[in-house]
């Protein structure tokens, strides 16, 4: 049985992916869980910085419709990529079924907790899953998704490598009262993690290609890889 959760923000295709705008990630696994509890590095003062999904998704259209953004969102290709990535962003919303294993698993959160996305709207990736993540929590009330734009804070993004890889999106699950680092999962799912890193060298395959690969991926996946590591995810932290 799936869920269709239909909790949307207030409204899903570009090839920018995490690590910087213009190189796909390299290295590490697609997530990690802590069994031991450990002080964050995102602290109160950082966090007074997140900004909401209903915030964020704001953001993308401003970059995306107007003349108020960032000189980096006044590049044309950059401003393309930007404008699909919100397709992408949209379309997930309007698409995704939650898996009723993790559904289950989510509402049965019994520890309030503060899931930390570190994101940027020109990311790829990014635009793939910031829109499920959201969805996943709006399935427990103990959980409360905050963005953290990560050009904006090198320093938290230089603390959540994936490797050696400042990769994006990268969620921080923490105690709400406590601040205490539950685990963290980010860049991207496990399988496709691997399919990355087994092509990020292959000169036989242009740099659009191996984009047009991880998008289609995605695309055929339709979330049940995501789905699949949060179900494990879940029961770890809240045991």
């Amino acid at each position: 049985m799936r869920y269709s959760i239909g909790k949307h923000g207030p409204q899903g295709h570009a090839f920018l992916f995490c690590g910087s705008p213009f190189n796909i990630c390299s290295k590490g696994l697609s997530f990690a869980a802590q069994s031991l509890r450990m002080q964050s590095f995102i602290t109160r003062p950082i966090l007074d910085q997140t900004i909401s999904w209903e915030q964020y998704y704001a953001l993308v259209r401003q970059y995306v419709e107007t003349d108020d953004k960032p000189e980096l969102y006044r590049n044309e290709k950059m401003l393309r990529y930007t404008g699909e990535n919100l397709k992408r962003m949209d379309h997930m919303l309007a698409n995704i079924n939650i898996e009723s294993k993790l559904y289950n698993q989510l509402s049965a959160v019994s520890t309030p907790w503060i899931w930390v996305v570190l994101a940027e709207p020109w990311c790829g990736d990014v635009s793939q899953e910031i829109s499920v993540l959201y969805t996943f929590s709006t399935c427990s009330e103990k959980i409360d998704l905050r963005i953290l734009q990560s050009d904006s804070h090198p320093e938290v993004l230089d603390h959540y490598t994936t490797g050696s890889s400042r990769s994006i999106p990268k969620l921080v699950c923490l105690r709400a009262d406590t601040l205490e680092e539950v685990g963290t999962w980010g860049p991207r799912p496990a399988v496709l993690q691997q399919i990355v890193l087994e092509n990020k060298d292959r000169a036989d395959i242009s740099f659009g290609a191996k984009v047009r690969m991880i998008h289609e991926w995605y695309g055929q996946d339709m979330t049940r890889a995501i789905q699949e590591e949060f179900i494990d995810l879940i029961k770890i932290w809240n045991s």
